[in-house]
């Protein structure tokens, strides 16, 4: 059988506060961070209306030109 264990125990919590130049370097981070992941996710929006627009026209593909196993203009030998 398990044994309960009281995790209602008092314990003191104690906040160490951080110098401010850790204080402000931690907040850049986050705001790089963030400014990282909304340029993702604009990007992704914007290559999401493309791609709709585009299948929206329905556009057929280029024609392809059967290739060549040799260059233009040289006589096969």
């Amino acid at each position: 059988m398990p044994e309960i264990i009281d995790t209602n125990l008092n314990t003191t919590v104690e906040v160490e506060q951080l110098p401010r130049g850790d204080m402000l370097y931690q907040i850049l981070v986050g705001i790089g961070i963030a400014s990282g992941l909304a340029l993702l996710w604009t990007m992704e929006s914007m290559r999401n209306v493309m791609f709709r627009a585009l299948n929206a026209m329905h556009l057929p593909s280029r024609r392809r030109r059967r290739g060549a196993a040799f260059p233009a203009g040289q006589p096969r030998s």
